[in-house]
């Protein structure tokens, strides 16, 4: 009995983990790409740890079909532009929005912070960056957003380059 229950102690939180890998990696491979404009969300703590926390920048927010922030089938409608540009915006029921449009996010991404973990031994400096690009409106990120209107930050971008890092893992 106490193999088994060594091995078991060993094996399942390899499981775990694993399973953590492949649930990011299948969310990864059905979602699709947009690009946002981003702005600090509190600039005496943008740097907790080892990660920038921002939110998404959409203003003002056009309304294609009337819906209530606070329902849970209020999103985003995403309509592609071009490559690599940022979308453009539209409240819309979700219905309407996973139908007509290129992408759905859920409308609460607009008021939660969002993520991106940084090495530690550069995080001071791509702050420093960060901070400088939201000033002058070049900080961008790239929200991979599935069907369900779900949302994982896949990368930062400052002036148009990513900047070093990983996503969120953990995000809303």
């Amino acid at each position: 009995m106490s193999r088994r229950f060594t091995a078991l102690a060993v094996v399942l939180p390899l499981l775990a983990v694993g399973l953590g890998i492949v649930r990011a990696e299948l969310f990864r491979g059905r979602a699709r790409d947009f690009v946002f404009e981003i702005a600090g969300y509190d600039p005496r703590d943008l740097l907790r740890g080892h990660y920038l926390q921002f939110r998404l920048r959409i203003e003002p927010l056009p309304v294609r079909e009337p819906c209530d922030d606070d329902a849970a089938d209020c999103c985003l409608c995403l309509t592609r532009s071009a490559p690599d540009a940022v979308p453009y915006v539209e409240r819309a029921t979700c219905a309407t929005a996973r139908s007509s449009c290129d992408g759905a996010l859920l409308i609460r991404y607009l008021n939660e912070p969002q993520r991106y973990y940084v090495p530690e031994q550069s995080a001071a400096v791509l702050e420093k960056r960060l901070l400088s690009a939201m000033e002058h409106r070049r900080a961008h990120a790239v929200l991979a957003v599935d069907a369900s209107g779900q949302a994982q930050v896949r990368e930062l971008r400052v002036d148009g380059e990513p900047i070093s890092g990983g996503p969120a893992h953990d995000s809303p």
